[in-house]
């Protein structure tokens, strides 16, 4: 859009595995449907503090309606939070379909064991004269 066994944020590396559907709109007000997945790589940072982490993921999303299928190679930085959960901070660079974009976000990770579910806000700033947009989506995944 990604972690440990015994915690919410990877203390060693660990890759990652998910799903992930949601909404999307643009400033005009057009509001869609959207799935995807993605595969990443977390790994601890311990040189920033207990419980830091950083990844790196690649996704594939496409919206409802057929608008077509959009890539993203993004990064993310984030801390453990609550008892396996993690708080990270997401950017990352779309291309495919449509205009390329730049996004920002962030979101929430909560662990149980090998799998996970999150939350996640993302704001893209579109190349060219096309709006800015937005997704919410929720995502469910495993780690190894």
């Amino acid at each position: 859009m990604a972690l440990c066994l015994v915690s919410g944020a990877a203390q060693a590396g660990e890759i990652r595995i998910e799903g992930r559907g949601g909404v999307s709109w643009q400033g005009n007000g057009s509001t869609k449907g959207t799935a995807g997945a993605a595969i990443g790589y977390d790994t601890g940072i311990s040189a920033l503090g207990n419980g830091v982490f950083a990844g790196i993921e690649e996704s594939v999303d496409r919206s409802a309606g057929g608008s077509g299928t959009r890539w993203a190679t993004s990064a993310r930085l984030g801390i453990k939070v609550l008892s396996l959960g993690a708080l990270y901070g997401i950017a990352g660079y779309h291309y495919g379909s449509g205009p390329n974009a730049t996004s920002i976000g962030g979101g929430y990770q909560q662990g149980l064991g090998p799998v996970y579910g999150k939350v996640e806000y993302r704001h893209y700033i579109n190349e060219g004269a096309w709006r800015p947009g937005d997704t919410l989506t929720l995502g469910f995944g495993v780690k190894f």
